[in-house]
């Protein structure tokens, strides 16, 4: 018993013996990472306040540069398709402080008894790119209908009370509150503007004597350049008329003008 208990002993004390420096080697290394931990922590955080007094040093100066207007646009013509988007609010072609003239060929659409084919000439000047004034000239040359000719040789209808008009004389005010871009073919974009026109005048007719008129007027102007676009307008004129054989009538007349616009003195911006 006693040699057996003096080996068991003996056995005990030898692991004991070779387990301790071990348990107290990982105590050391937990304490000596321990210590690693707090000061790999201490380093970060005096990294982080020194970041952070960098910006609040640097705030006032990235403020001022973000403030300063923005004058030179001549690198949008590099800019990656898709990869970057410039906003352009002024208008493509400008109109203000500008004057316009305006020449094209007219149609009017609405008379059953004449075939109404002339030219429309315009001169306006818009004062901003909103509002303007205009004067018209228009001049009208008629031939007769295949109805009309009906009327007369074959029911015996005496047609000298109809009357077709040959041209007409006024000005309008003009106001162009819309505006924007539209896409041709998948290839261009044609910025547009479309007005509306109020105005009066007098008009002439074939047979007869004319008289005062109202005008009303819409259309728009597609932008080529900043001096030249094309333009159409559609027109209802409603005027006073008294036939050679008759009493002074109303008519009206709806007109479509196709031409181009220029403008001019040049574009003072843009």
């Amino acid at each position: 018993m006693r040699n057996g208990f003096s080996l068991g002993t003996a056995a005990l004390i030898a692991v004991l013996h070779f387990w301790s420096p071990q348990l107290w080697a990982q105590e050391d290394d937990s304490v000596e990472a321990t210590a690693d931990v707090d000061q790999v922590a201490a380093e970060l955080e005096k990294k982080t306040d020194k970041e952070t007094d960098k910006n609040r040093a640097a705030a006032p100066e990235i403020q001022a540069e973000q403030e300063k207007p923005l004058e030179d646009f001549s690198g949008l013509g590099k800019l990656a398709p898709f990869s970057q988007i410039s906003v352009i609010q002024k208008r493509f072609l400008p109109k203000t402080s500008r004057f316009e003239f305006f020449a094209g060929l007219v149609d009017v659409v609405n008379d059953p008894w004449f075939i109404g084919i002339g030219v429309d000439g315009r001169l306006g000047y818009h004062f901003n790119e909103a509002w303007g004034v205009e004067l018209t000239q228009v001049l009208i040359s008629s031939s007769q209908r295949q109805a009309i000719k009906d009327l007369r040789d074959q029911n015996g209808v005496k047609t000298e009370s109809i009357v077709t008009a040959k041209n007409y004389t006024g000005g309008a005010v003009v106001w162009t509150p819309i505006y924007g871009k539209m896409g041709m073919l998948n290839r261009r974009i044609i910025p547009f503007d479309m007005y509306f026109s109020l105005g009066g005048g007098s008009t002439s007719i074939d047979g007869g004597a004319g008289g005062s008129t109202l005008h009303l007027g819409t259309g728009q102007i597609f932008a080529l350049t900043k001096g030249i676009g094309l333009r159409w307008d559609f027109t209802w004129n409603a005027f006073n008329a008294a036939p050679t054989t008759g009493q002074t009538q109303n008519f009206n007349n709806l007109m479509l003008s196709f031409g181009a616009s220029f403008f001019f003195p040049g574009a003072k911006y843009r």
